[in-house]
């Protein structure tokens, strides 16, 4: 069940009128990582990480609202996407954690009291960062795929994703088959879709075999101890982590640690922001 908590009014206010972050580059990793944030820079560190096919503007509501809390929220592009570039083919989830824990030091989030929310291949990247040697105060995995390989590979071949020649022809396709999103959410991902190495996207879907929404990786003695929690989307509006999967998390997590946004699909944040919101806020402990 979704949260019932009601959004403190500096955080419904910056998600009603949110502002732009601020870009920066930093590298690591010999990887130059584009990044926006907003809050102050000794706030409490919160690290965002997006979606295959999509970059940090995903966060475009959701980050100023959480830095509405008193905290640095930082959203990052992740290698092959947005601002980032610089694809050098790590596109198993160990390796990709490996260079996000070198972009945390590098940025100066790596305080022992940073936050970490994950979506999708970023929730995939956040629950094996544990075990390449960086454990968070909390982590957060929003709609971590657990598919086949199978499955999870159609994304490789969907045409609104890819082939696209300008960001408007990629706006109008995308807003014909999302005719609930925002348009700034629309223009974000016809940004993403632009700006990515489409190589680097399709080896991340395809190249990592089964997806088990990092199940595994938390299970691994690395994240013992460890405030983790998992947030999805509804099965029955397209959340990639089914019913099925609920009770091999709530043996690690808690029951009380699973989440789940009711009528949301894959990427809550673009269709129910307040809910996504609040549930974040819980996890996040406010």
């Amino acid at each position: 069940m979704t949260t019932s908590i009601e959004l403190p009014p500096a955080v419904a206010a910056a998600l009603d009128d949110p502002r732009p972050g601020a870009r920066s580059t930093v590298d690591a990793a010999g990887i130059p990582f584009s990044a926006l944030a907003w809050g102050q820079a000794d706030d409490r560190p919160l690290l965002l990480m997006h979606g295959v096919t999509s970059s940090a503007e995903i966060w475009w509501r959701i980050g100023p609202a959480l830095a509405a809390t008193g905290r640095r929220v930082v959203a990052v592009d992740l290698p092959g996407h947005g601002h980032t570039g610089h694809w050098q083919g790590h596109h198993r989830f160990h390796d990709n954690a490996r260079d996000l824990a070198a972009f945390v030091a590098a940025a100066g989030l790596g305080r022992d009291d940073l936050q970490v929310i994950g979506h999708s291949w970023g929730a995939m990247t956040a629950a094996a960062l544990p075990a390449v040697g960086l454990r968070p105060a909390t982590l957060v995995l929003v709609d971590p795929p657990a598919v086949p390989h199978a499955v999870i590979a159609l994304m490789a071949s969907d045409p609104t994703d890819y082939g696209h020649p300008d960001v408007e022809t990629a706006a109008g396709a995308l807003a014909a088959t999302n005719p609930t999103w925002s348009p700034a959410d629309v223009l974000a991902k016809a940004h993403a879709l632009l700006e990515m190495d489409q190589d680097a996207a399709r080896s991340v879907v395809l190249d990592n075999g089964d997806w088990d929404g990092g199940l595994a990786d938390l299970l691994d003695p690395a994240a013992d101890g460890l405030d983790i929690w998992l947030v999805r989307g509804d099965p029955a509006t397209g959340g990639l982590l089914f019913d099925a999967w609920v009770p091999r998390f709530a043996k690690r997590i808690g029951g009380d640690h699973v989440l789940t946004i009711a009528g949301a699909p894959h990427s809550p944040m673009r269709t129910h922001p307040v809910e996504t919101t609040a549930d974040l806020l819980h996890t996040l402990g406010g």
